[in-house]
């Protein structure tokens, strides 16, 4: 009786040496949930290190605007990019269109975060804008091809929103 009371008594010393899991098993923070036939670990509610990652900011634009300004006459041409509006944009192109010696500077386009494109013909001029410049250049030819011949592009340029956040 003895002896068996020594195995029992160090059988449950022995139990006390084993890694006892309060969580039931779970990682640190979380705890067990169960249910009919199922056990899993689920987060503790404002444990630290379990907050949702909340997704990142979405980012933010500036328009970008862009003009071009000609003196017919005098075969002149003004452009301006990179302005916050349509009007400070058509002011810059014909302020560009008249230190080039334009003196009759009509605004022909303003664009916003896109692309513009100037075709001239034998006896027309054209502009149009689009997305792409290779959209802008193709509007601007096939207007000019529908009344005048030897359409090209004379100018084309992009100006594109700038990424601030």
């Amino acid at each position: 009786m003895k002896t068996r009371s020594v195995i029992l008594l160090a059988i449950v010393a022995l139990q006390g040496t084993f890694a006892v899991h309060a969580e039931g098993g779970c990682p640190p923070g979380q705890y067990p949930q169960q249910g009919q036939g199922w056990q899993t670990c689920v987060p503790i509610p404002g444990a630290a290190g379990n907050q949702q990652s909340s997704s990142p900011p979405s980012p933010q634009w500036i328009d970008q605007w862009q003009a071009i300004a000609t003196d017919k006459q005098k075969a002149v041409l003004g452009t301006s990019a990179g302005n916050a509006s349509s009007d400070k944009s058509a002011q810059a192109a014909i302020s560009d269109c008249r230190a080039k010696g334009g003196s009759e500077c009509d605004v022909q386009i303003t664009y916003r975060n896109g692309c513009v494109a100037m075709v001239i013909g034998n006896t027309l001029m054209n502009t149009k804008g689009a997305p792409t410049k290779p959209e802008a250049e193709q509007l601007a030819l096939a207007k000019c091809s529908e009344a005048d011949t030897d359409c090209h592009v004379y100018y084309s340029a992009c100006n594109l929103p700038v990424r601030i956040q």
